[in-house]
Formats: structure tokens, C-alpha cells, sequence
């Protein structure tokens, strides 16, 4: 495809498949987005290559025909693929992405990576990653990467294992080990049971309902707003947890902290007022001096997209306006 001068326009093309969905998107060498779609998600880990293959392909053909364009016009494909998190993983994909989608270029990494390019618009730097699970990743000057993956423990796993523990926040008020809560009614109400013995009893005996305790994540962080002591305490831990993450994963890549952004993403950062980013931030500020601190602006598959352009030498500061733009027309800046 040419533009109007007659110099023929190279587009990059952005994918992002976590457990939830997959999203492609087309970006012009310029950084306005110009198609994009979504299938459902896959974790090829326990599903199979094959099985994250399929839905991939389907969002790709949809956001290059939305985009209008050939696939011979994208130069370059970036990856965020859930589940690379071991070394030959991104060979792997990388290779079964190339014969499925018969594009040129292809760089495949874990999800973590481009979700820092979603708020970040240079090249190094760090990204903390929350959503129902958690993950991280830091890139330093000379393009190493570290993805915390496994290093991160259960309790750590984003809004699944907050909400979690946020439940044991009132196991402990029943039994008196903390005051009482206001993040007892909600439970009660979410399990729909009497009392606490009953809120016990479905939590030890159905996996759905352990699962189902995710979806309280935004009403937890409202009763954290309203002040109350367990809330406040439960989130104070788990900000205090995701800021020593970053220092140790800062020291481990021999990063200084005054030279980097760190960028938090993820549906559990969500929110200008929010009391978990706001107690990560002040974490960040006090242990980590000079460091900056951003939020995602974008979807990840935008960020993908970014990395793209990075990876090919262009600078995305100066494409930002065309970014913002069409992210915005698009349905893809982050709230």
C-alpha cells in the first residue's frame, strides 16, 4: 500500500493473548492504529500450541482486514503471548506463529514485556503486570530481560490471591485476630450465607466459588476507601509485596532506580483514586528515590504495537499524538 507521496507504507502488527482473550491490532509506521479485533483467550502451557494458534489467527485476520491492508505490507509482528515464560519458549511460539501466520518478521515474548510499552514510551525500564494473576518484567539498556513468572508466589497472583486473602481478613475477624470488617458483609453477600461458619464451608468445599471470589476485587478496593482497618491493613501488605518485587528485580538487572520508569498495568491498577496504586506509588517513592512511576495508558495489544516500533528503531515519543488518537477512536486507552 502506498501513501500519498507514492512511498509504499509499512504497518506493524501487535498480538496479546492471555487465559481471557486475544487482541491484534495494526499500527502504521507512523503510530496510528488503523485496525484491530478480538477472539477468545488461551494459555498454551496447558491448552497446546495448536489451541493458542487458533484464536490468534482469527484476531489477526480480522484486524488486517479491518485495517485494510496485506499482510505483505507488515513489516515487523510483536507477540505478548501468556505463558512464555521459560528459555525456548519464545522460539517456540515464534517459529508456530511464522508457518500459522506466513508474516516476515516475528518477536515473540511474554505478555509481561508489552504491558510495560502500554505506559511506557522508551525502551527500558520496568512493569508490574496485576490483573486476576500477577507478573512482572524489567529491560535494561542493552535490551536483557528478566520476567518474574514462577519467582512471584501464590499470594502474590493479582486479584485471585487478593481476594483470597481478603477472605482470610475475615476468617481472622470472626475468630478476633483482626477488628471487625465491612469486608465481612460483602462476602456474606457474595456467597449469599447467613454467617461466617457457612461463608467457611462453601470457600474449603467449591472450587467455583474460590474462583467467583475474583469478581469482589473493585468492591474490596472500595471498602479499603471507606477506611476500613483490615482492608487497609490487606492492602498495605500487598503494595508493600509488589514494591520489594520491583527493588529486588531493579538490584537482580543491575538497573538504578532514578534512570527508569516502572509502569503498573493490569485491571487491579484501574482507577484514578485507586487505593492499592496509591499505596504502590508512595511504596515506590520511598524505597526506590527518583524513580518513575506511570500507569498503563493503553491496552497491551498497543503496547505491542509500541514495541514494534522500538524494536525497529523508530521512536514512539514522537509518533505519541497519532497513538493517543486512534487508541482513543479505537476503544483502547485504559481508564
Amino acid at each position: 500500500m502506498m501513501d500519498r507521496t507514492g512511498k509504499k507504507e509499512e504497518y506493524i502488527l501487535g498480538i496479546d493473548q492471555g487465559g481471557t482473550k486475544t487482541a491484534a491490532a495494526v499500527m502504521r509506521e507512523d503510530g496510528f492504529i488503523v485496525g484491530r479485533a478480538l477472539a477468545k483467550g488461551a494459555y498454551f502451557p496447558d491448552e497446546g500450541v495448536e489451541q493458542a494458534l487458533g484464536p490468534i489467527g482469527e484476531a489477526v485476520e480480522e484486524a488486517v482486514r479491518s485495517a485494510g491492508v496485506r499482510r505483505e505490507d507488515i513489516v515487523y509482528t510483536v507477540a505478548g503471548i501468556g505463558g512464555i515464560d521459560w528459555p525456548g519458549d519464545d522460539m517456540v511460539m515464534r517459529d508456530a506463529l511464522q508457518e500459522k501466520l506466513s508474516l516476515g518478521e516475528i518477536f515473540a515474548c511474554n505478555d509481561a514485556i508489552i504491558a510495560f510499552y502500554s505506559g511506557a514510551m522508551r525502551s527500558h525500564g520496568a512493569v508490574i503486570n496485576a490483573g486476576t494473576g500477577m507478573n512482572g518484567a524489567l529491560i535494561d539498556r542493552e535490551g536483557r530481560q528478566f520476567v518474574y513468572g514462577d519467582y512471584m508466589e501464590e499470594k502474590a497472583q493479582g486479584g485471585s490471591a487478593l481476594a483470597r486473602r481478603a477472605l482470610r481478613k475475615v476468617f481472622d475477624a470472626e475468630l478476633g485476630l483482626c477488628p471487625p470488617t465491612n469486608l465481612t458483609p460483602l462476602f456474606l453477600g457474595q456467597a449469599g450465607v447467613p454467617d461466617v461458619d457457612a461463608l467457611l464451608k462453601r470457600y474449603m468445599t467449591e472450587s467455583e466459588f474460590r474462583s467467583e471470589l475474583r469478581f469482589l476485587m473493585p468492591q474490596i478496593l472500595m471498602v479499603a476507601q471507606r477506611e476500613d482497618r483490615a482492608a487497609c491493613d490487606l492492602l498495605d501488605e500487598f503494595s508493600g509485596e509488589i514494591v520489594a518485587y520491583i527493588e529486588a528485580g531493579l538490584r537482580k538487572m543491575e538497573m538504578k532506580p532514578e534512570e527508569e520508569e516502572i509502569v503498573l498495568a493490569g485491571s487491579i491498577f484501574k482507577g484514578v483514586d485507586n487505593p492499592l496504586t496509591c499505596r504502590v506509588i508512595k511504596g515506590i517513592q520511598k524505597r526506590l528515590p527518583g524513580a518513575e512511576v506511570v500507569r498503563a495508558r493503553y491496552e497491551p495489544v498497543v503496547g505491542a504495537c509500541i514495541m514494534g516500533l522500538v524494536r525497529l528503531g523508530m521512536e514512539p515519543a514522537e509518533r505519541e499524538k497519532g497513538i493517543r488518537e486512534s487508541a482513543a477512536v479505537l476503544g483502547l486507552l485504559r481508564s
